[in-house]
């Protein structure tokens, strides 16, 4: 917003009405607009349309690249009101001079909608370290990653061993598989091997290094895997 004053009444009002936003920067310029917007990422972008430059604002943003703040519009003018909510998809748009009523709803409607986004993603986030989807030839089948013993590589598959001697076959190669593994939990300890750290009994080093596996399973530990696994284990 290039009017200083308006800057001034929007961070008092942030200040005593909403102590759950934090103002991380403003501009009176698109220069100064571009140059926060990328290196700050707000969550809430609070935007004035018309600076008195050859470019309004949301000409600015239909330049850069796909935003993933919310947008609320703040102007003097009705005239942009159609565009804006058209084609950046604005959370609100608040006409000069607003009411405390409006500016209180359309920042509430903002905070609610980020935090449910923030929610499915958690949600999202806990649900890929929990379960894993594999692709057999008859169905897409959801297995829980407490119940993979370990993956085997066969080639250009992937042999998962769950526990009660429960096999899938899965045509991707173990690597695949290696990438979205919660990495805490799963360790490649061989070129054909991918052991769940839970159910690993031991790791007998006497002959060689292997894991012994609760289901009476052993698993060879490749050389050059076995310092990694050490640092892996922090012992």
């Amino acid at each position: 917003d290039d009017d200083i004053l308006s800057r001034k009444l929007l961070k008092i009002l942030i200040d005593k009405y909403c102590p759950q936003i934090e103002v991380i920067g403003e501009a009176s310029n698109s220069v100064e607009f571009i140059d926060l917007l990328f290196k700050k990422e707000p969550d809430i972008l609070l935007l004035d349309i018309n600076l008195g430059e050859k470019k309004n604002t949301l000409e600015v943003l239909s330049e850069t690249k796909e935003l993933t703040c919310e947008i609320i519009i703040t102007s003097s003018y009705h005239t942009y009101a159609i565009k804006a909510i058209n084609q950046h998809n604005v959370m609100g748009y608040l006409v000069k001079p607003y009411g405390l009523i409006d500016f209180k709803r359309v920042i509430t409607s903002t905070i609610k909608k980020i935090q449910n986004i923030r929610d499915k993603q958690t949600y999202c986030k806990g649900l890929t370290e929990d379960l894993i989807a594999i692709s057999t030839i008859k169905s897409i089948e959801f297995i829980k990653t407490k119940d993979i013993l370990y993956l085997e590589a066969d080639g250009k598959y992937t042999v998962f061993h769950l526990i009660d001697d429960i096999v899938k076959v899965v045509s991707k190669n173990l690597g695949e598989y290696e990438k979205v593994l919660p990495k805490q939990l799963f360790f490649r300890i061989h070129h054909k091997y991918i052991v769940n750290l839970c159910t690993i009994k031991n790791i007998n080093r006497s002959d060689g290094n292997y894991c012994h596996l609760i289901n009476g399973k052993s698993l060879s530990i490749a050389k050059r895997r076995q310092e990694s696994l050490r640092k892996f284990l922090n012992i």
